[in-house]
């Protein structure tokens, strides 16, 4: 009987944490992110939905800093396609994370200041932050921001066993999210076949500040301030 071969899936995310322009977005120095799930997704499956869903990870992956890691290489690898059933073609993966990140760096808000990450944010406010590079710190930034401008990929959870998430939508009260993300080519899980895996990603545009947040970058609310901004990365399962 052949050996059933397994392999590690890179952790790698596109997200549209909002949908509608912003007023600006920058880079991040530091950009820290805790995964709780990742499962494959079939060929039925789509932006907004998961269908035929098989876990590959489950547990916590604890801090993953994804701006220190350098270009090309994995910013961590979690679990094993053992559960994925051979001829099957997947087309998505789904990552279930935590909406708080760590995340050091500046965006320019909707007046044009330049406001430094500094204080922490939360899921119904966003982060305040500082006009002064010198007081730039390592922050809790909340990935998107709450309404239904985020992408059609994203579903706010309230808990991890949360099931009644809408796609497109984020609550104040959402301290996780889903997000789907479709893979570069379709996976199909082969006896005796170890599939690589192909990561590209940058923090070029990971800090995102909305509206005129003052000249003290400290006027916030729930549209309002600094939040967590999308990476840029492609994977690639073949």
């Amino acid at each position: 009987m052949k050996k059933i071969k397994t392999f590690l899936i890179s952790i790698i995310f596109t997200f549209i944490f909002y949908g509608n322009a912003v007023a600006g977005t920058g880079e991040a120095t530091e950009y820290k992110i805790n995964i709780y799930k990742i499962e494959l997704c079939d060929s039925t499956s789509t932006a907004s939905v998961c269908n035929g869903a098989v876990t590959i990870f489950d547990g916590n992956s604890g801090d993953i800093d994804i701006a220190n890691t350098t270009a090309g290489a994995a910013a961590a690898s979690l679990g094993n396609a053992s559960a994925a059933t051979f001829g099957t073609a997947y087309t998505y993966l789904q990552i279930t994370m935590g909406r708080d990140f760590t995340v050091k760096g500046s965006a320019a808000d909707g007046s044009g200041t330049t406001c430094y990450t500094k204080s922490n944010g939360s899921a119904g406010t966003l982060a305040k932050g500082s006009e002064d590079s010198g007081e730039e710190a390592s922050a809790t930034l909340y990935a998107a921001v709450n309404g239904t401008s985020v992408g059609n990929n994203l579903t706010g959870l309230q808990t991890l066993a949360d099931t009644t998430g809408v796609a497109s939508t984020m609550d104040e009260d959402d301290e996780f999210f889903q997000y789907r993300q479709q893979l570069a080519n379709t996976f199909i899980m082969e006896p005796g076949n170890i599939p690589s895996v192909t990561i590209a990603f940058g923090t070029d545009n990971a800090v995102g500040a909305i509206d005129d947040m003052g000249d003290s970058c400290e006027t916030v609310g729930a549209a309002k301030g600094l939040y967590a901004a999308e990476p840029d990365v492609t994977v690639t399962i073949e």
